[in-house]
């Protein structure tokens, strides 16, 4: 009995034994130490990682963090990541990846454990080398800034003191125009998503056509190719300088800016691609034939068939009301620099889609003819309408707001492949902080503007960042009222030259592509405008539109706004796409050279005027082209005292052999003046000759099969407009409109 008591009392030794050393060794568990950690020479939104100073002198110990906290109080993670008052910090065991989001710094206090025992230090993080502009760039990164608009109280004081307004009065005032609603953090192009990924442009090169570079820009000069640019204007003494002798501003330097300003470097702001490489071209200064195909990268051009051009961007073009007639010399132009430069991969040319949504562009004369056009949110003028916007070699942008949707001003199209942010006017909403002039002796922002306005109070109130004084911007180099698609384009151009960067091996197809399928559809809700027609209707507007391959597309949008980050992603581990192909026209009527269709369009019909074409080839849809002959003998430009409503009154409808609809012309649009060819003058009696309108809204789709088109008249009354050039306004047409010649061309593969 004595033996096995003892055995038994042993046993309960060597158990109590076993239970101690399985708490760290030994008879007794050493706590973890835990050291204080600095962290210096980060890049705002760039990841920095790092390791927490930790050791236990227990071998076995698993150590973790178990806690962080910022200024006294404990924060909890989501999927490992901490969100700090200055960026994201995400935890994986004892190390940890630190995204500086604000240019603070970070102290916080974290805690490792061994399971038993815990010790505490500090992780300090010193702020982040950055760009003192960038956080009011909400294109890049939208946490809802104003981007130096919207000042409420400088506004207000302005209308009592300036303009004689009361306290109540302009309260109403600012109520009645300063709009919060638009200021939605998150809708912007995930800009830092891709430099998280490390790509940040470098190899790129894009090239800006425009009025002007200012080559010697502090924030641009870095990423200038030196004696790369050139000035096209006649007479120039440096022809590799093109920085702009403009008192007022320099539309070049400023798009130059959005692209490829440098980052991190402790000017201004930062560029969507900040390690991307620049060229200037002042085409606007001189356009001829020449210096249109120097643009596009020529030889003699100093542009070379193998250095990595990216994109060239061209945030300008042609306001008018009529229907311009397709150009071959354009588009042999446009297919030299999207098939021979890059080796054979091509470069993309990004265009700004125009700023006519509300009225003709820049001409007055034809009043208020778009009114019904603005009342039912229909566009008046038509990126289709200028012939470089009807191939698929040029990448048609329009521009959305920061909340996301459309801008007061942005064409809309079937042509229009993407969006991108440009704002409003940088007084009662937000528009782009971008690069300016230098100095406040020229630019946006500067003495001359705010003499050229007349009323200095004004600026001072309502664009205060230009106003020559400004804490962030003394010397006037930066302006904030940058808008327009010319801002869309160009930021598109970024993005594409982030992809590039991503993956060098992409073709401008290919890069096409990523855009299609990584864009965010943005406004989803937009509700389709829909006419009544006689006794039917016509959908002038079919908002978003999924066709039979799952791609949705919106005239107002393309496939929707860029989305940076996750481009950067699909180019990573993209697969390349099959040889293109360029079927030839399928034509039929006069557009064959052979009689008139002779097909009448009704008057105020909603059942139009339907011809069908059979298309065989199984291309895979990468762009479709439909080009239109359409008389109306009323419809000239000598018509005086009124014009015909005819070419307002036409909407065009095509549907694919799937069943995808794609509207071309809504009617309602500016369309008062006959046809138009640069070569050979007004084509009278014709609203479309030779016209050709792109869509993209069969992308992905099969082209075999037969295709519908209908033509729509959707007017039946005059249209009250008077001018100067037709003081007895609009006369609805008495003769019905007749389609001569229909065409069908598709780019796929």
């Amino acid at each position: 009995m004595l033996n096995t008591h003892k055995y038994r009392l042993s046993g309960l030794a060597v158990a109590i034994a076993l239970s101690v050393t399985a708490c760290g060794g030994g008879s007794k568990n050493i706590a973890p130490e835990a050291f204080n950690v600095s962290v210096a020479g980060t890049k705002s939104w760039m990841p920095v990682q790092g390791t927490f100073a930790v050791s236990d002198a227990n071998p076995n110990d698993t150590l973790r963090i178990t806690s962080i906290s910022e200024n006294g109080s404990f924060l909890h993670a989501s999927a490992g990541v901490y969100t700090l008052s200055s960026g994201l910090l995400t935890v994986q065991g004892t190390n940890f990846t630190y995204l500086p989001l604000n240019d603070t710094t970070a102290n916080v206090q974290y805690t490792v454990t061994d399971g038993q025992q815990s010790a505490t230090a500090m992780l300090s993080i010193a702020a982040p080398v950055s760009d003192p502009l960038a956080y009011q760039q909400w294109h890049l990164r939208n946490t809802g800034q104003k981007a130096y608009s919207m000042d409420a109280e400088a506004i207000r004081a302005f209308l009592i003191n300036d303009v004689g307004f009361d306290e109540a009065s302009a309260d109403a005032w600012i109520a009645s125009r300063l709009n919060n609603d638009i200021l939605v953090p998150g809708e912007d192009m995930n800009v830092a998503a891709a430099f998280q990924q490390g790509v940040t442009g470098e190899g790129s090169i894009a090239v800006v056509v425009d009025s002007g570079l200012e080559i010697a820009h502090e924030d641009l000069a870095a990423n200038v190719l030196p004696n790369r640019s050139l000035n096209m204007a006649e007479g120039a003494l440096n022809v590799t300088d093109p920085t702009s002798m403009s008192l007022l501003g320099d539309h070049g330097t400023s798009v130059a800016g959005l692209i490829a300003a440098v980052g991190w470097n402790g000017l201004g702001g930062r560029g969507v691609a900040p390690d991307a490489k620049l060229i200037g071209m002042n085409y606007l200064n001189a356009q001829t034939d020449l210096n249109a195909a120097l643009s596009h990268g020529i030889p003699g051009s100093g542009i070379t068939t193998s250095e990595p051009l990216t994109v060239f961007n061209r945030s300008y073009g042609i306001s008018y009301p009529a229907v311009i007639s397709y150009d071959p010399f354009d588009e042999a132009l446009q297919a030299y620099s999207a098939m021979a430069l890059r080796q054979g991969k091509g470069a993309v040319n990004t265009k700004s889609s125009g700023n006519a949504f509300r009225r003709p562009g820049n001409i007055t004369w034809a009043g208020s003819i778009c009114s019904d056009a603005n009342a039912l949110g229909l566009t008046c003028l038509n990126g289709n309408f200028e012939p470089s916007q009807n191939t698929p070699y040029y990448l048609s942008v329009a521009a959305v707001n920061s909340d996301g949707r459309h801008t007061s001003y942005s064409t809309a199209g079937a042509n229009v492949l993407i969006s991108a942010p440009a704002g409003e006017y940088g007084e009662l909403a937000p528009a782009m902080v971008t690069t300016d002039q230098m100095t406040c002796l020229r630019g946006y922002s500067g003495f001359p503007r705010v003499e050229a306005g007349g009323w200095p109070e004004y600026d001072a109130a309502f664009t205060p960042f230009n106003y020559p004084g400004h804490p962030e911007n003394p010397s006037c180099n930066y302006t904030s009222t940058f808008n327009g698609t010319s801002s869309a384009a160009p930021n598109a151009a970024g993005v594409i030259s982030l992809i590039h960067s991503a993956n060098p091996s992409l073709t401008y197809r290919e890069i096409k592509d990523i855009l299609v399928k990584t864009s965010t559809q943005v406004d989803a809700n937009n509700a389709p405008v829909v006419l009544p027609v006689g006794e039917g209707s016509f959908t002038a507007h079919p908002g978003w539109v999924e066709n039979a391959a799952g791609y949705a597309h919106n005239n107002l949008y393309g496939f929707g706004r860029v989305n940076a980050g996750a481009a950067v992603a699909m180019a990573k581990s993209y697969s390349a796409m099959p040889a293109q192909v360029v079927t030839d026209w399928n034509l039929i009527g006069t557009q064959a050279g052979d009689v008139s269709l002779d097909l009448v369009i009704a008057d105020n019909s909603a059942e139009g005027a339907v011809q069908t074409l059979e298309i065989t080839d199984d291309v895979r849809i990468e762009g479709i082209q439909f080009a239109f002959d359409v008389a109306n003998a009323e419809l000239r430009s000598d018509a005086w005292p009124s014009q015909t409503t005819a070419g307002i009154d036409l909407a065009i409808e095509v549907t694919s052999p799937s069943g995808t609809k794609s509207v071309l012309l809504s009617s309602k649009q500016a369309i008062a003046d006959p046809a138009f060819d640069f070569a050979s003058g007004y084509a009278e009696g014709y609203i479309l000759k030779n016209a050709v309108f792109l869509s993209n809204a069969f992308y992905g789709e099969s082209a075999q099969g037969t295709w519908t088109v209908r033509l729509v008249d959707t007017n039946g009354a005059d249209l009250n407009v008077t001018n100067s050039y037709w003081p007895a306004g609009y006369v609805n047409n008495a003769q019905p409109s007749v389609l001569e010649g229909f065409g069908i061309r598709i780019f796929g593969h």
